[in-house]
């Protein structure tokens, strides 16, 4: 699957190096299978525009606090540069909060450029294109080079911090958040994730493209999962030493992508005759439809707060409330990431229902829980 969700019929096969922690794929993706992937049909962030401006809110919000812990001082920039804007809503939500008196965006995708310029072009503008495309009259011009998300899907992650490093002015900052290499989680199971970075491999990378981490925090919240790192321009940056240290990250690797393949045989057992529904309509119950279809096609509804249509995938989409009221005692599935777990769990505690997490279907990804 793909970050957007859309389902590519590509074996995923990964392979962890035991010295520096790097995740990648086994068998590289072509650039001309990244550009189909990223083309008119990509429409990550347009399905649910509240969802993405929160997102951005979110993000900002994180960028302020992150930065100050470990700078020692608010990052206040007068010029940034992001690389993979998408819609544009972060960009305009920092060039907004921050007063920004130039905001420049790359993005791939055509549609999401399209939507971007939909936004308010006095904050910031949209372009499309790669980080590696970004033209020569932009060169040392930034006090920021922005990307969030971005980074691992990069087919050549030393060519695109390359980029990053070269729109910089000589005291500015690059700024990457992407998703936690150091634990083993959900971004393994995405096509268009072509690396996964532990803090050492990512070290190693800004290193070869000049660039020296400054700092790096893992983030909680709802950003939980992901990590924000600060580079500044340093050509002469020494690379680290290599040994064996990440030998337990490419075995957790390995038990979360197996525990995966488990987890559609397991709700087989589990279900029986069993009647139940699928609270969630994101992300993590797209990466069911793939990695556990027989689950999913099980499911007699799906379930949120609030339904955007009638019916979701030919199958009635309700209100949580409602099914409880209608099928008293009757199971739920809740398709949501581990970390909203809890909370979940919690909300329909106390309401006579079953409710039940896909990974309790795995004996490898249960104890995550």
């Amino acid at each position: 699957m793909t970050s957007d969700g859309s389902i590519v019929g590509r074996a995923l096969r990964k392979a962890s190096c035991l010295s520096c922690g790097h995740c990648f794929h086994t068998v590289p993706l072509k650039s001309e299978e990244r550009d189909a992937l990223y083309g008119d049909g990509y429409d990550l962030g347009l399905v649910e525009p509240a969802a993405d401006a929160a997102r951005a809110e979110g993000y900002a919000d994180c960028i302020d606090e992150s930065v100050t812990t470990l700078l020692g001082h608010a990052l206040r920039p007068r010029s940034v540069v992001e690389f993979g804007a998408g819609t544009g809503a972060l960009l305009e939500n920092l060039a907004r909060r921050w007063h920004l008196s130039d905001a420049l965006g790359f993005e791939a995708a055509p549609r999401l450029v399209v939507a971007a310029r939909r936004r308010d072009d006095a904050r910031a503008t949209v372009r499309q294109g790669y980080a590696e495309q970004a033209p020569d009259e932009i060169a040392g011009r930034y006090d920021l080079c922005l990307s969030v998300n971005v980074l691992e899907h990069a087919l050549d992650p030393q060519a695109f911090l390359s980029a990053s490093r070269r729109v910089i002015s000589e005291e500015g900052y690059v700024l990457v958040i992407c998703p936690d290499g150091e634990v083993a989680d959900t971004e393994l199971l995405f096509l268009d994730h072509v690396s996964s970075f532990s803090t050492r491999s990512l070290r190693m990378v800004a290193a070869a493209a000049g660039l020296q981490v400054i700092g790096s925090v893992a983030l909680g919240g709802q950003q939980k999962g992901f990590r924000l790192t600060v580079l500044k321009s340093n050509p002469t940056v020494q690379r680290d030493p290599t040994d064996l240290q990440y030998l337990p990250l490419a075995q957790a690797r390995s038990d979360f992508l197996k525990g995966w393949s488990e987890i559609d045989e397991g709700a087989l057992k589990w279900r029986g005759e069993r009647s139940y529904a699928i609270f969630g309509a994101g992300e993590f119950r797209n990466l069911l439809r793939v990695y556990a279809p027989r689950l999913v096609e099980g499911a007699e509804a799906f379930l949120t707060d609030e339904p955007f249509a009638a019916t979701l995938d030919g199958r009635p989409w309700l209100r949580a409330g409602e099914y409880i009221s209608r099928h008293p005692g009757s199971a739920i599935v809740a398709a949501v990431n581990p970390r909203s777990w809890p909370a979940v769990a919690g909300k329909f505690r106390g309401s006579g229902t079953k409710v039940f997490h896909p990974y309790h279907f795995s004996s490898r990804l249960e104890e995550r829980l």
